[in-house]
């Protein structure tokens, strides 16, 4: 079998910075989850034809 050189070299390294996600982002997320199952709740409210509308 032929030997592979699997040693890591500062030249071929790819060190990521860790991702610091801010107050807003974190805000912004926690309501785009809370919102998914309003969808269809407000269409169920808005677009059937007992609603009213």
């Amino acid at each position: 079998m032929a030997d592979l050189n699997v040693q890591r070299t500062p030249a071929t390294t790819t060190e990521r910075p860790a991702e610091d996600y801010d107050n807003w982002e974190i805000a912004l997320w926690l309501i785009g989850i809370v919102c998914i199952p309003l969808v269809p709740i407000l269409m169920v409210v808005f677009l059937t034809p007992w609603s009213g509308l």
